[in-house]
């Protein structure tokens, strides 16, 4: 494994990161609308809280960005399916590592300005966690 792939696979896992979190809290910034619920990135924070609308929007979103970077069949017998599964290993390790790291973003209560900053150590440290696993386990 080549010092180039772990870095872009950290870069990709930060990028990824990012767009999950955003995704997480628009989706549920929508759900916020029918139901008023707490904003929450982490799934074992919602399941601590006990906020359930939470947590089945994020553990499915999660599942199907996981089956979205899946790949098709015909890439199987194209013989892509060795580069793809990189890419949904990245993809499993960023969201299992944002998972747990985004537990501080939700557990802070201080200022804007401080959580903002987390939110985005939080990205950076989960991004570049995922990418470095997943492309040294492949």
């Amino acid at each position: 494994m080549s010092t180039r792939d772990v870095r872009y696979g950290a870069v990709s896992g930060v990028g990824f990161s990012f767009l999950v979190s955003v995704l997480t809290l628009a989706l549920e910034a929508l759900a916020n609308i029918f139901y008023p619920t707490p904003l929450a990135l982490s799934p074992f924070w919602s399941l601590y809280k006990g906020y359930w609308v939470s947590l089945l929007l994020t553990l499915a979103l999660y599942a199907i960005l996981i089956i979205f970077t899946r790949p098709y069949k015909s890439e199987y017998m194209m013989g892509y399916s060795n580069m793809l599964k990189s890419t949904q290993r990245v993809v499993i390790f960023t969201i299992v590592s944002l998972a747990f790291l985004s537990i501080l973003f939700d557990a802070y209560v201080g200022p804007l300005r401080t959580k903002i900053g987390i939110f985005i150590v939080v990205n950076l440290i989960s991004g570049i966690i995922g990418g470095y696993v997943g492309v040294r386990l492949s």
